[in-house]
């Protein structure tokens, strides 16, 4: 599908799309037969404007039938990036439920959110977003018959926002695909070959380390996870250097578990056939990682990735197993499904220790208790730094994908003291409460004082159902938010 901004205004369209404030004004010029329909709809009281309405209309205009769609964004002015994103998406989506090939956005009839760079990126994205499909075990694939977005707009700063929204809508729909994949076919060893695939393609380095490298590491916590598997784990390391000027250097940890099935503390059957999205963490730090090297972004970043299979066999490690992190702490394993927290305090080490990160931040599906406490919309987060979670909720507000943070409440930890080993994985049998917030604290433990932000994502990472600007299955989420993270902190 091309996007483009509007050079020729003869050109013909099958789907024209208007935004409106609710001041109801069109400001556009657009032809009089389809004005005076627009017109007579508003008039009428079937489009007000309100914030994320949608109003679909067909008409016959010289000899063809146009489809038109109104967009509500609320009183003008008031707008927040998200409810445009929306908004917008459910335009996309209707204009491909209407089987156009040719789309026309005037985006000029938005006044306000026209001239503002961030909503108008997050616009371009919407419209590639909004068109995902997975569809390549499909024997018969839907077809998607939109072709051409053609966006009306005077906005000067248009074409350069254009470009980052090809290239950050490119790498959320690789981070969708990445976690739409079957277990049997994306394994730790083919999202080593995906990562080094963008790494070439985006001339960026990334080095893979097998087994017996992960194993002189150190790495025990997060090879135990993996005993169980025939499929080996994997170190993914991707690394850019852009900041010449900066030397600090931020560390993107993503968890990377290609399939849970919970190990001998098994997961409920219901659970299992989505549980290849467990490493939805990783999919966003590589997708983040591409967006960053193709955007040039003045910053080193380096993303890791523990890649493995938490499987049941002879050989799966067991519950009141002691295992020994890459940080020399002991850990006494209680709970083999809590298991995302052992790969990431060993990954989390290895970009301190050997990557030499100077802030961490991870993300990772770690717990179910953030559903009970934020829904599937806002991922939760947890740090030990004030700056880097303002830095993430301004990031949060650009890329639309919501986040809130959770204390890092000390008066908890001691639910994860252990009397034979230095910290248990997880308080089992505990009335503490604050699930979310004692995997935060776990991996607290690991960040060795570095200013470090946790983003919890298993509420946000897989929708249950079709959203406006994602299909049943992988979002992505997180993708953008990292990225703005390091755009942000590389001004």
């Amino acid at each position: 599908m091309e996007l483009i901004k509007l050079t020729q205004q003869d050109t013909k369209y099958d789907a024209l799309i208007i935004p409106f404030g609710k001041a109801m004004e069109l400001a556009v010029s657009i032809p009089e037969g389809i004005a005076s329909s627009v017109d007579a709809a508003t008039k009428a009281g079937l489009f007000k404007g309100e914030s994320e309405e949608i109003y679909k209309l067909s008409m016959l205009w010289e000899d063809k039938i146009v489809n038109v769609v109104l967009v509500g964004l609320g009183e003008e002015g008031k707008a927040d990036n998200r409810s445009v994103f929306i908004a917008f998406s459910k335009a996309f989506t209707a204009c491909r439920d209407l089987k156009a090939k040719i789309v026309r956005v005037a985006l000029d009839n938005a006044k306000a959110c026209a001239k503002d760079y961030d909503i108008v990126e997050k616009i371009c994205e919407a419209a590639l977003l909004a068109n995902y499909q997975f569809d390549c075990y499909k024997s018969e694939a839907k077809i998607n018959t939109v072709e051409k977005i053609e966006f009306e707009a005077s906005f000067d700063r248009f074409e350069e926002a254009l470009k980052e929204a090809k290239i950050c809508a490119e790498s959320t729909t690789i981070a969708r695909d990445l976690i739409n994949q079957p277990p049997m076919f994306m394994t730790p060893a083919q999202l080593a070959e995906e990562a080094k695939t963008i790494g070439k393609k985006c001339n960026m380095e990334v080095l893979v380390f097998h087994k017996p490298d992960i194993e002189e590491l150190g790495m025990n916590a997060f090879l135990a996870v993996g005993k169980g598997s025939v499929n080996t784990p994997k170190l993914i390391v991707m690394r850019y250097f852009g900041g010449r000027d900066n030397k600090e250097i931020i560390g993107l940890v993503g968890k990377g578990v290609m399939y849970d099935s919970g190990g001998y503390s098994l997961k409920p059957p219901s659970s299992l056939p989505t549980m290849h999205g467990d490493m939805s963490g990783a999919a966003a730090v590589i997708g983040a990682m591409k967006a960053i090297a193709q955007m040039s972004l003045k910053a080193n970043v380096v993303g890791i990735i523990a890649a493995c299979e938490n499987r049941i066999s002879g050989d799966a490690y067991l519950p009141g197993d002691i295992l020994k992190s890459m940080a020399g702490k002991y850990i006494e394993m209680n709970n083999s499904d809590a298991e995302g927290r052992l790969t990431l305090a060993d990954a989390i080490t290895y970009a301190i220790r050997e990557q030499k990160a100077d802030k961490v931040i991870d993300i990772a599906t770690l717990t179910g208790a953030v559903i009970t406490a934020l829904g599937n919309k806002t991922a939760g987060i947890i740090s030990n730094d004030d700056e880097l979670t303002k830095l993430a909720e301004k990031a949060s507000r650009i890329s639309c994908e919501k986040v809130w943070r959770l204390p890092a409440d000390r008066e908890l930890r001691h639910v994860l003291n252990s009397s034979i080993a230095d910290i248990k994985n997880s308080a089992m049998g505990s009335s503490a409460g604050g699930g979310t917030i004692l995997g935060g604290l776990f991996l607290q433990e690991f960040v060795e004082d570095k200013p470090w932000l946790h983003i919890d994502i298993a509420g946000t990472n897989w929708a249950q159902e079709d959203l406006p600007y994602c299909i049943k299955g992988g979002v992505g989420f997180g993708t953008s938010l990292l990225y703005n993270m390091i755009k942000l902190s590389s001004k």
